[in-house]
């Protein structure tokens, strides 16, 4: 695993020692069975649902993960960075997700960093092939201007998202069906001279029905950066579940979720809105995404397929 990048310095870890300490004396956390919100009105949840689904402006689906995710966290001891890929890992499965196996290629790359906000200007200026930042055929991101507040917004951890369009049934489009492959992490000596953007492939184009589309959106990569500074104090199993939450799911970073309980006010300013683990809305949200439709036609289809399944609504 590695241990340090860029300008990641041993001031994270020494900020983090006191969060991961405890972390083994916690309990696994355990399968919930009944992954619902219950006692809430209809409108309340698909109001959840539309604040925190984040959908690049190109297209018209809400993006998962297929099948396989695989981790590298940097900035943090091997031990550390255990705990967070087994937290990760386990809410991954919950979903129906396989979290890794020896050797994998990583596509989930989680930076710890003492100076997050001077970090994320080196990598994204020296990297940018990693954030997908030239136009290439079938691959989509949330645009230049959320790239750019993604750079320059202070957070306790931001988050940016690859996805890459397939036909519905998985397949790569084009003549090619070459696939997009998530880089490899960079290296101090090779941050500098790599070449940008992925090999073009042909696109076809059809179109699909009121109900279904012939394409589906998954996620190629994620690039997850944690403040050190700002994530001094907090729970190692919170931190992960937060990272946990924003890996599964493009969540907007603006979303407003005071007023539902969830992982995602684990930074929150007022103490009676921060979670400090992924709460049934969270779960149930993951779940509803994981068994939704993913080819759905639009994504008010998707927003309201989701919120059907977080209420408990399995009907058509």
């Amino acid at each position: 695993m590695m241990r340090s990048i860029g300008v990641i310095s041993a001031a994270t870890v020494v900020a983090l020692l006191a969060l991961s300490q405890a972390a083994g004396q916690q309990p696994e956390p355990q399968p919930q069975a009944d992954l619902v919100v219950t006692g809430v009105r209809p409108e309340q949840i698909q109001s959840f649902v539309e604040q925190v689904s984040a959908v690049p402006p190109s297209v018209r689906q809400i993006a998962r993960w297929d099948e396989d995710i695989c981790f590298r966290v940097a900035g943090l001891p091997a031990e550390q960075g255990q705990v967070i890929v087994d937290r990760v890992s386990y809410r991954a499965e919950m979903v129906g997700l396989h979290a890794g196996h020896q050797g994998c290629r990583p596509n989930v790359f989680v930076f710890f960093a003492a100076d997050a906000d001077g970090f994320t200007h080196q990598l994204v200026e020296r990297d940018r092939s990693l954030f997908a930042y030239f136009h290439e055929e079938n691959v989509v991101t949330l645009g230049q201007e959320a790239l750019s507040s993604f750079v320059d917004t202070p957070r306790a951890v931001r988050w940016w998202h690859v996805t890459q369009t397939r036909g519905a049934d998985g397949d790569n489009l084009g003549s090619d069906q070459t696939q997009v492959a998530a880089p490899p992490p960079p290296r101090p000596e090779e941050l500098k001279g790599r070449p940008d953007g992925f090999s073009g492939v042909q696109v076809t184009r059809s179109q699909g029905s009121r109900v279904r589309s012939v394409e589906r959106q998954d996620f190629n990569r994620v690039v997850i950066i944690v403040d050190g500074q700002k994530a001094a104090g907090y729970p190692v199993d919170g931190i992960a579940d937060y990272i946990a939450m924003v890996t599964l799911a493009q969540i907007d970073p603006n979303a407003q979720t005071r007023d539902y309980p969830s992982i995602l006010n684990l930074f929150a300013d007022d103490p009676d809105a921060v979670s400090f683990e992924m709460t049934n809305w969270d779960l149930a949200y993951l779940d509803g995404l994981y068994r939704s439709t993913r080819n759905s036609a639009s994504v008010t289809q998707q927003i309201r397929d989701i919120s059907r399944r977080m209420s408990g609504d399995r009907g058509n």
